[in-house]
Parts: structure tokens; C-alpha cells; sequence
């Protein structure tokens, strides 16, 4: 007589490799949703930049057209286009100009920007390690999109003025997988300017990384930029 079989208890490593493969394919998510909306703000501010060059150059031509822009944009997207956001994606083209270097001036998005973002193969996912990036910082340089670089990120760097620091904060902010709080908190205490005097520099980065705030994968769904870039209500659970 056959004995009845016991279920078989899920093995560690099984459970494991699974939770590998979700956790990777999350962070391929959160990845392409950040480099989609920086592609897309960046072409915005392309757009923007070539219609003034090819308008008239008074200063008052450029603000009634970004206050039509916006109207018509929170019109049809809803929030997120004011005059001000606007204004700093033309600054993110402006200070990023090469950032994304395929795309011809016109006739670009609908078939092109999804292919840009990201496209990740099924063994591509069950092979990166969650939380790391497909392109590796040594392949990288700033002014460079980079798919852990958040539009939310950008804006805070569009804030420091000198190229090399807000180079050095680019770099730091990958390195350290800031979230754009910690990146603010590190550039309004003046960290550059502080090791550019410091003697013991390693020991100030030590300091300042200290208790940092990190973001994780989903933490992208977090961000209210994100949400009305996605026209996703704040308080949607995700």
C-alpha cells in the first residue's frame, strides 16, 4: 500500500531566486518610469528652447508662451506644467544638453521615447541583482542620462550653479542612491565647498553620508512628480 506523500516544504533557495527576479523586475519599473519622465521633460524642454530661437527674442515672447503652454498642458495633463515647471525643463535642456543625444530635433516621441526608456529582457531581470543599475557608473559620465537619475533629482541639481559641483552631486547622489531629500539636504549644507576646503576629505564624506536617507526601488512611486507625471491621484495606493 503506498504511503500518502507529505507536502513538500518550498526550499530556501527557490523562494529566494523568486524573490530576486520581483524585486529586480520592480526596480526595472521604477527605472524606466524615472527615465521616461526625464527623456520626456528634457525633449519638452527642447521644444521649448527651439520655438523661442525661432520666435522673437523679446523676454516678453517667452513668458506669454509658456503661460499658454502651461494653460493648455494642465488643460489636457493636469498638474505639474505650471509656468514654473516649464521653466525648469528648459533649464534642464539648457544645462543638460547632452543628455540624450539620438533623438532628431523634431518628429520624435510617440514610437521612440518608450524604446528609449527601456526595454528589459526577461533574463535580463532574472539577472540583475535588485537595486543595481544596467549601466554601470564606470560606463557613465554626468550630464549623462542614467536611469537612477529621477527628474525629481535633476531638479534639485538644476539648483547648483557651478558645472563641476553639481557634477560632484550627480556622481554622489548614483554612488550613494540618494533620494532627492537627502540630495537636497547634502547640497544646502554645502558640501562640496566644504571638501573643496577640507583637509580630511574622506573623513567629511564619511561624515556627511552618515545617517543618509536612501531610496529604494519603489520609492519612485512615492514621488509626487512621478504621480502627476503618471496623472496618478497622491493618495492611490500602489
Amino acid at each position: 500500500m503506498a504511503l500518502p506523500m507529505k507536502n513538500k516544504p518550498t526550499g530556501g533557495g527557490l523562494y529566494q531566486r523568486v524573490r530576486e527576479i520581483l524585486e529586480s523586475a520592480r526596480a526595472g519599473v521604477a527605472r524606466t518610469v524615472n527615465t521616461t519622465q526625464v527623456i520626456a521633460n528634457w525633449l519638452v524642454g527642447r521644444e521649448i528652447v527651439e520655438d523661442e530661437q525661432h520666435g522673437a527674442k523679446r523676454a516678453e515672447y517667452g513668458g506669454r508662451l509658456l503661460e499658454e503652454l502651461s494653460r493648455k498642458l494642465t488643460q489636457d495633463f493636469g498638474v505639474g506644467y505650471s509656468v514654473q515647471g516649464l521653466r525648469y525643463m528648459r533649464q534642464f535642456y539648457l544645462e543638460f544638453p547632452g543628455l540624450v543625444r539620438a533623438l532628431p530635433i523634431r518628429h520624435t516621441l510617440r514610437g521612440k521615447l518608450p524604446l528609449l526608456a527601456a526595454s528589459t529582457s526577461a533574463d535580463e531581470i532574472r539577472h540583475t541583482p535588485c537595486g543595481e543599475s544596467d549601466t554601470p557608473l564606470k560606463d557613465w559620465k554626468p550630464g549623462q542620462l542614467h536611469p537612477n537619475l529621477s527628474w525629481s533629482l535633476y531638479r534639485h541639481l538644476l539648483r547648483v550653479d557651478k558645472p563641476e559641483a553639481r557634477a560632484f552631486y550627480e556622481i554622489e547622489a548614483l554612488q550613494n542612491n540618494w533620494s532627492a531629500r537627502e540630495l537636497e539636504r547634502q547640497i544646502n549644507s554645502l558640501l562640496y565647498e566644504r571638501l573643496a576646503l577640507s583637509r580630511d576629505k574622506k573623513g567629511l564624506l564619511r561624515l556627511a553620508r552618515k545617517g543618509q536617507e536612501i531610496q529604494g526601488p519603489l520609492d519612485v512611486f512615492k514621488d509626487p512628480m512621478v504621480l502627476e507625471f503618471l496623472n496618478i491621484p497622491a493618495s492611490t495606493k500602489l
